[in-house]
C-alpha cells in the first residue's frame, strides 16, 4: 500500500487543481478565438459585398442621370464597368483569399474576379436579401450574398466567398500557441506553489521531528513553535502544554510507585518476621498455625508484586538509558534453562531447542550476539518461560526456534518460545503485555490442575517483558500456532564480531 504524506496530497491537489483551471480556461479561449475569427471573416465578407453594392449604386446614379436605362446586370457598358472594378480590386493586397461575382435574378454568374470558387450555389433561391451560408464543397468556404439594387428593382445579386482554411490555420496556430503558453504558466504555478506549500509546511516537519525525539524518558523535550501566531504555531504551543501535563503525571506516577514500593516492603518484611516468630511458638495450636502460614504466604505475594512494580518503574526510567554491551543471548538463555532444571523436574517438564540446521544441543548452538544488558534480557526470557512453564501440562515440552532473519534490510534475531498449552483467547493477543492485565480462566480448576499452581500472577511479567525488548529495539508478540498451543516471538537486533558468522558454527 502506497502511503502519501499531507504535504504530497496538498502538492497534487495544486497540480490537478491548476491543470483542470488551464484546461478549462484553454477551452473557453478556443472557444471565443472561434468565433472571433468566423465574425471577422462574417464581417469582411458583409465589408465587402457591401462595399461593391455602393459602388454599383453609385454607376447607377450617374448614369441614370445622363438618362441611360440600366434593367439588366448584363448591359455591356455595366459589364465593361465591372471588368474594370474587378481588376481593380483584384490589385489590392486582401487579408482573405477572395471570389467575388456578380449574377442574374435568376443565379446565373454574369461575372467572378476568379474561379478559385464556384460562386453558382443553388441553395440561394431569393436574390433580393442579404444571405451568409457555409459551403461545404472542396474546399469548404463562407459566402455572402447581396441584392444589386436600381429604382427598387432587383438587377441582381453580389457574390464575395472566402475559404474557412483560412479561419482554421489561424485556429490552429492560436491553439498551438495557447498550449505552449498555458503548459509554460502550469509549470511555473505548479512549481511556485510546490516551493510555497513546502515552505508553509516547514514547521510542520519542524515539530515532527521534534515529536519523533519526545518519549518515554525525553518528556522534557518539547515541539518547535514557529513565528507568529497562526495555526500552526497555536497547534505546536497546545501540544506543548499537554506534554507538560503528561511529564508532570509520569513523573508522579514513577515517584508514587518507586515510594510506595520502598515504603510497603520495609514494613511488610518486619510483619513477616512477626509471623515466623509467632509461627514458631505457636507450634501446638494447628489452628493458629495455618493462621501464621496463610499471612506470610501472601505478605510474600505483596512483596513480590511491590518488587516487579519498582523493577518495573526502573525500568521505565531507564529508557534508553541501559547499559549496552556485547551480549551472547545463547549463554543467557542456557544459564537461565539451566537454573530453570527444578520447574521442568517438577513438572516432568522438558525443554526443546531447535535451529534451522536441526542443532538440538546447546555445545553445538553457535553464539547468537547482539547488544544489550544481559541481565535484562535474562528478565524478559524468565518471564516469558515462566508463564510457558504455568500453562504446560505435565510431562509436556517447551520448544525454543531460533533462526536469523531481517526486517526493512536490519539483521534480527528471532526467538519463538512455544508451548503446548491453552491457546491464547484471539481478543487477549495484543492485551496479553499491557500492566496487570491476565487473560480470563474459563475454567480455573483446569488452570490449577495443567499449572501445578493454586495462585495466578499479577499481570505484569509480560509486560516487563515488552519494555526489556523495546528497549533494545526489539519486538515482541503472542500468537497461537495453528498445531495448537501458545508462543511468544522475539526479534532482537543481531549484533556481528570481528569474524562473520559464515566462519563459527553457524546456520547452513
Amino acid at each position: 500500500m502506497i502511503v502519501v504524506s499531507v504535504k504530497q496530497k496538498i502538492v497534487l491537489s495544486l497540480w490537478l487543481i491548476t491543470l483542470l483551471m488551464l484546461a478549462l480556461a484553454g477551452v473557453l479561449a478556443s472557444l471565443w478565438f472561434t468565433r472571433d475569427q468566423s465574425s471577422r471573416l462574417d464581417d469582411f465578407l458583409l465589408r465587402e459585398s457591401h462595399g461593391i453594392q455602393e459602388v454599383l449604386q453609385t454607376y447607377f446614379n450617374v448614369n441614370a442621370g445622363e438618362g441611360a436605362v440600366f434593367d439588366s446586370v448584363t448591359n455591356p457598358d455595366f459589364l465593361a464597368f465591372l471588368e474594370s472594378y474587378f481588376n481593380e480590386r483584384s490589385d489590392k493586397p486582401q487579408p482573405y483569399k477572395t471570389t467575388m461575382g456578380v449574377f442574374t435574378p435568376a443565379g446565373n454568374p454574369v461575372k467572378a474576379t476568379n474561379s478559385a470558387l464556384d460562386l453558382n450555389v443553388a441553395d440561394l433561391p431569393d436574390a433580393s436579401s442579404q444571405q451568409l451560408v457555409t459551403v461545404n464543397g472542396h474546399p469548404p468556404f463562407r459566402l455572402v450574398a447581396v441584392p444589386i439594387l436600381h429604382n427598387k428593382q432587383v438587377l441582381g445579386s453580389i457574390r464575395v466567398a472566402c475559404l474557412t482554411v483560412t479561419v482554421e490555420d489561424a485556429g490552429n496556430s492560436f491553439l498551438f500557441s495557447l498550449v505552449a503558453v498555458l503548459g509554460l504558466v502550469f509549470l511555473c504555478f505548479g512549481l511556485l506553489g510546490t516551493v510555497f506549500i513546502h515552505w508553509s509546511l516547514r514547521p510542520v516537519r519542524h515539530m515532527s521531528d521534534s515529536a519523533q525525539r519526545i518519549s518515554e524518558s525525553h518528556l522534557d523535550l518539547r515541539l518547535t513553535v514557529p513565528p507568529g501566531r497562526d495555526e500552526i504555531a497555536q497547534m505546536a504551543q497546545t501540544l506543548n502544554t499537554l506534554l507538560a501535563k503528561l511529564e508532570r503525571d509520569f513523573e508522579f506516577e514513577e515517584a508514587l510507585v518507586g515510594q510506595l514500593s520502598h515504603e510497603l516492603r520495609t514494613p511488610l518484611t518486619i510483619l513477616r518476621g512477626r509471623n515466623e516468630v509467632a509461627l514458631e511458638r505457636g507450634e501446638d495450636q494447628e489452628p493458629v498455625h495455618h493462621v501464621f502460614e496463610d499471612n506470610i504466604a501472601d505478605i510474600d505475594n505483596i512483596v513480590s508484586l511491590l518488587n516487579t512494580l519498582l523493577n518495573l518503574a526502573r525500568m521505565e526510567g531507564r529508557k534508553e538509558q541501559i547499559t549496552r554491551q556485547p551480549c551472547d543471548l545463547a549463554l543467557v538463555l542456557q544459564d537461565l534453562i539451566d537454573d530453570l532444571q527444578p520447574l521442568w523436574q517438577e513438572k516432568d517438564l522438558s525443554f526443546h531447542l531447535s535451529l534451522p540446521n536441526r542443532v538440538s544441543a546447546w555445545a553445538q548452538c553457535p553464539s547468537l550476539e547482539t547488544s544489550g544488558d544481559p541481565s535484562l534480557l535474562r528478565q524478559a526470557f524468565l518471564n516469558i518461560l515462566t508463564n510457558s512453564f504455568k500453562y504446560t501440562p505435565r510431562g509436556s515440552r517447551i520448544h525454543l526456534y531460533i533462526e536469523e532473519t531481517a526486517l526493512d534490510g536490519a539483521p534480527l534475531w528471532r526467538l519463538t518460545f512455544r508451548n503446548s498449552g491453552p491457546s491464547i483467547p484471539e481478543e487477549s493477543l495484543e492485551l496479553v503485555f499491557k500492566r496487570f492485565y491476565r487473560v480470563e480462566i474459563q475454567d480455573p480448576d483446569r488452570y490449577e490442575k495443567i499449572s501445578g499452581l493454586g495462585q495466578r500472577g499479577f499481570g505484569l511479567g509480560l509486560s516487563i517483558t515488552k519494555t526489556v525488548i523495546e528497549l533494545h529495539n526489539g519486538q515482541v508478540r503472542a500468537y497461537n500456532p495453528p498445531s495448537g498451543g501458545a508462543a511468544f516471538e522475539v526479534l532482537l537486533p543481531r549484533a556481528f564480531s570481528s569474524r562473520s558468522l559464515a566462519k563459527q558454527r553457524s546456520f547452513p
